[in-house]
């Protein structure tokens, strides 16, 4: 969809739907958007969403949202948990013939625990209430958002029967989404997996909503927490192909690289290098506010982030128990790795019986195990939560990866202490952290010596492949000031608009060898009368490419390009010794005086002066050629 004119790049907007069940979420989302989200069989039967349900919905030209359309059953809140996690904007539905129900309060949890900052209320079924139920329900409503942010949200009463409310529901989530501040899509690329299958003539696809950065048909990224490379082979939102997806996007990405029982819901897609699976996991935990809730020490939990789901242990650090409405510091020690990163937001729910019990942000996604009783480690703990300067910014920087940070949005003197330290490298607009930077040497490395051995005739890799092939987001003069101070202490050499890794010389196996002497002899034989590159192809028989052999020629100086072929330095040296000696007779020198002088045809005689003007030797002043500036003795 193009912007309007006067308008910037459409916004992609993540909406999902909360509640309890049977109160018409999907039905409105039906009505909304004209997708029915309750694709399995069992759904229709029993006429309640057991799966995340996904729909588009266009609101303008500049703001285009997808909708998560999420269970509202008890059974099936970890399935309202994976869908909730990536969403900007929430829609909660209270139905006017119930009012708030006890998954209408769980839900609430949810999304206060994921940190969501804005949505608004739906009444849905209005056309069931009366003036005095409107009125007991909006009080209803008012108690239960007290605090949280949908305290001052809109409530929106709407049918989707009798399609009542549905145009002032669109006005409202169009105003709402346009506040909303824009994901990050210049940094590292992150999707949480929440569809996994199989589909005729593609192969494995996956579908999630893409947290940050962008991704490309093409792109190779790093399926977690296995580490399986893979590559993006296709791109589909909501079934229309794309070049590449950005943050805030329903994705479905067909990938290359993983068998489909390889792959699992709540496995994150990342840009490679960027992320890792870890087991512990230290966070601050906030209890939600019902008054029989309590946690104690050790306590076995389920902890859920994006679309996963793992058991774990709760090791409180500052107290041996957690009360209702109270927040502490704790250590998470998991039964299966989750993929996060600082700043994740997390949703606790009991072991059993199963119940949402509150949420956690995540202060350090790789933590060291350490003792309740270790001081030390607890006050490290509390200056990265309240975020010391330099560790903060550091983290933007590494977590940035290959976008690297604008220096001009960084603290000058926090920036010059992470640069003397060498924590971070400056180069140009950008600062980047060296961890970054070493494994960008490392890749290179890796891309560097795959493409030698695939092509063993090219002096490496050409640079703006390299450049593609590591998604670096900036431009070309930016890489190749990055790239040479990333390889500087790598055994990694650069030539020219290319780039080579081990050695800088070329090592060929016998075969080629042997092959690449048998053209510079041809070469050679053919003296002034030079070969064309097709004459010279005709006789190579190796699997190699002929344009390979005799770049490699070019660039050793075993030939001499003259027009489209090849030449004997010594020929062409000849050949230059007999221009200077028609110049110093004649002061000019025409095709047919170096036809006569060489013995050439005029096929040959026309591409050597040419040669010449080229390097200097000569001047061509209409149909003559007269001595060039790079001419000894030149007039």
């Amino acid at each position: 969809m193009s912007s309007a004119p006067g308008t910037s790049t459409p916004r992609h907007i993540i909406l999902g739907t909360a509640g309890h069940v049977d109160h018409g979420k999907t039905e409105l989302v039906r009505a909304l958007t004209g997708h029915d989200t309750d694709r399995l069989k069992e759904e229709k039967e029993r006429g309640i969403s057991i799966e995340l349900g996904f729909a588009p919905l266009p609101l303008s030209d500049d703001v285009f949202v997808g909708v998560i359309d999420v269970p509202g059953h008890e059974r099936f809140v970890r399935q309202m948990v994976a869908g909730a996690g990536g969403i900007d904007l929430a829609m909660l539905l209270v139905a006017a013939d119930e009012g708030v129900m006890p998954q209408t309060v769980e839900h609430m949890e949810v999304l206060r625990s994921l940190n969501i900052q804005s949505g608004l209320v739906v009444i849905s079924k209005s056309d069931l209430a009366t003036a005095d139920t409107l009125s007991l329900l909006h009080d209803e409503i008012a108690e239960l958002t007290r605090g949280t942010f949908l305290e001052n949200a809109p409530v929106v009463p709407v049918s989707a029967r009798s399609g009542a409310g549905l145009d002032t529901l669109r006005t409202t989530l169009l105003s709402l989404a346009r506040a909303l501040a824009p994901r990050d899509t210049t940094g590292v690329f992150r999707l949480p997996i929440d569809r996994v299958f199989h589909q005729k003539g593609i192969g494995v696809v996956i579908t999630g909503s893409a947290q940050s950065g962008r991704v490309k048909v093409g792109d190779e990224l790093d399926l977690l927490p296995a580490g399986t490379r893979v590559r993006v082979r296709e791109i589909q939102s909501f079934g229309a192909k794309r070049a590449e997806g950005v943050a805030g996007e329903r994705l479905a990405l067909a990938l290359h690289g993983v068998k489909l029982d390889e792959i699992h819901r709540g496995d994150t897609l990342a840009t490679p290098g960027r992320f890792a699976a870890t087991l512990t996991l230290d966070a601050r935990l906030t209890l939600a506010s019902a008054a029989d809730i309590e946690l104690a020490n050790r306590d076995r939990v389920r902890i859920h982030h994006g679309a996963r789901e793992v058991l774990g242990r709760v090791i409180l650090l500052e107290g041996d128990t957690l009360h209702a409405g109270e927040t502490q510091l704790a250590q998470l020690r998991l039964e299966l790795p989750l993929v996060a990163d600082n700043g994740d937001r997390l949703v606790i729910r009991t072991y059993s019986p199963v119940r949402v019990i509150g949420g956690g942000i995540v202060i350090e996604a790789r933590a060291q195990v350490h003792r309740r009783s270790d001081v030390e480690s607890l006050e490290r703990l509390r200056l990265r939560e309240h975020g010391d300067p330099e560790d903060v910014m550091e983290k933007a920087i590494e977590r940035a990866g290959l976008a690297g940070l604008e220096t001009g949005d960084a603290d000058e003197d926090v920036l010059s202490s992470l640069t003397m330290r060498g924590a971070v490298t400056v180069i140009g607009p950008r600062a980047f952290h060296t961890t970054v930077l070493s494994e960008l040497a490392t890749r290179i490395t890796d891309i560097a010596t795959a493409h030698t051995t695939r092509n063993p005739l090219q002096w490496g890799v050409d640079k703006e492949e390299l450049r593609r092939r590591l998604a670096f987001p900036h431009p070309a003069a930016l890489f190749n000031r990055v790239l040479e101070i990333a390889v500087a202490g790598a055994p990694v050499f650069v030539r020219g608009n290319r780039v080579r890794a081990g050695s800088p010389d070329v090592a060929l196996p016998p075969a080629l060898a042997r092959a690449i002497e048998g053209v510079q002899r041809q070469v050679r034989a053919a003296g002034a009368a030079f070969l064309t590159r097709d004459e010279l192809a005709r006789d190579w028989t190796l699997a190699e490419r002929f344009a390979d052999a005799a770049q490699l020629l070019v660039d050793r100086g075993d030939v001499v390009e003259v027009g489209d072929g090849l030449a004997d330095p010594a020929a062409v040296a000849r050949v230059a010794e007999a221009i200077g000696r028609v110049l110093d007779e004649r002061g000019e020198v025409a095709v047919g005086d170096l036809k006569e002088a060489v013995g050439v045809t005029r096929k040959h005689a026309i591409p050597l002066l040419e040669y010449f003007d080229r390097v200097g030797l000569t001047l061509r002043r209409g149909n003559v050629r007269v001595g060039g500036p790079t001419r000894k003795n030149s007039a």
